[in-house]
């Protein structure tokens, strides 16, 4: 008791060093120097079919898209993993209203048309422009910041409006975008820098006292359950994870937005009932899915793990082998921003 008294009175301390460190990195750089050296910025178009935007969210690997209304000449939108699994979500919810009705066809008759399934159709019939509707959650208007502004800005800007990214653009062009700043490529300048290096030791702060609590609530589902189950918790809560746990509570895998991207892509959506473990199985191999932590490692851990952009989250499991949170890039970017920065 002494000694877990002892580090809640150095926490306060603690934070305001590497926080400090922090904010005065990332004030003495502009976004401009996070810029890839070649590449282009993928853009959708609103009217653009989902099947589209589904196949370049793939392609590209990405996480955030950009949507362009021809119409209004501008950038009106973001597109995002998260987006998808509400899209999902609702076209099974449309298509299950419009068979109780006894307005679509048989089940065996959607089978029959498509060896993808009625779901997957109508998915990717959507347009970008018809699903605006879905994301009442989310801030309204586009935030954007200019490549001029300090890193430092950018980075309230994600925190402030709990951004999956953050669009980067010309300040001389309303209509000009450059890049999507993610969280992650945040934590890798910042564990490239001198100063993380010159500093690490004010980065060895428990991950309990300085990133989990900036973590969302911990919500988990069993590898019996099915996909319908893992989805709903993934929208509702707006997570961007979810582990599955065997029956004994320990850590199975984890189900992430960005596998929901993978799952679509290759038509495992198109059964919300398939059960988490056949959908898992169905993933790409990848050693870097599931990686953990321990709520006693430290924030230095955390940032340099999470740098890498394979690496979409880590999962904290304490000494008894239970899971106590699901940590991501944008938790521990909050976590290094003062706390008056907040939304």
């Amino acid at each position: 008791n002494t000694s877990t008294q002892a580090a809640a009175k150095q926490s306060p301390m603690a934070a305001a060093d590497y926080i400090s460190v922090c904010a005065s990195l990332l004030e003495a750089h502009e976004l401009f120097e996070l810029l890839p050296t070649h590449g282009k910025v993928v853009t959708l178009d609103a009217d653009l079919p989902m099947k589209h935007a589904l196949a370049a969210l793939a392609s590209h690997a990405a996480a955030c898209l950009p949507v362009w209304d021809s119409a209004q000449q501008r950038f009106v939108d973001i597109f995002s993993c998260a987006d998808l699994v509400d899209i999902v979500i609702y076209t099974h919810r449309a298509l299950s209203a419009c068979d109780s009705t006894g307005r679509a066809v048989s089940a065996v008759g959607r089978a029959e048309s498509s060896g993808r399934g009625e779901a997957q159709h109508a998915l990717e019939r959507c347009q970008l422009r018809d699903l605006h509707g879905l994301k009442r959650s989310k801030p309204s208007g586009f935030v954007m910041a200019s490549v001029d502004d300090s890193m430092y800005h950018g980075c309230v800007l994600l925190k402030q409006h709990r951004l999956d990214c953050l669009p980067l653009g010309d300040a001389s062009c309303s209509s000009s975008l450059l890049h999507l700043l993610a969280p992650e490529q945040v934590l890798a300048f910042l564990a490239a820098s001198n100063e993380f290096q010159q500093f690490n030791e004010r980065f060895v702060v428990s991950l309990v006292d300085s990133v989990i609590p900036h973590c969302r609530p911990l919500r988990t589902v069993t590898r019996g359950g099915t996909l319908a189950d893992a989805l709903a918790i993934l929208s509702a809560e707006r997570l961007p994870a979810v582990p599955v746990l065997e029956p004994t509570g320990s850590l199975f895998d984890v189900l992430s937005s960005r596998d929901v991207r993978e799952l679509a892509a290759l038509t495992q959506t198109n059964d919300p009932t398939i059960l988490l473990e056949d959908c898992l199985r169905s993933l790409p191999p990848s050693r870097l899915r599931v990686h953990s932590v321990s709520p006693s490692d430290t924030l230095a851990t955390a940032i340099a793990r999470l740098a890498n952009p394979q690496v979409a989250q880590l999962v904290c499991v304490d000494e008894q082998g239970g899971v106590c949170s699901v940590i991501t890039a944008w938790a521990v970017l909050a976590a290094i921003l003062p706390p008056h920065t907040e939304g």
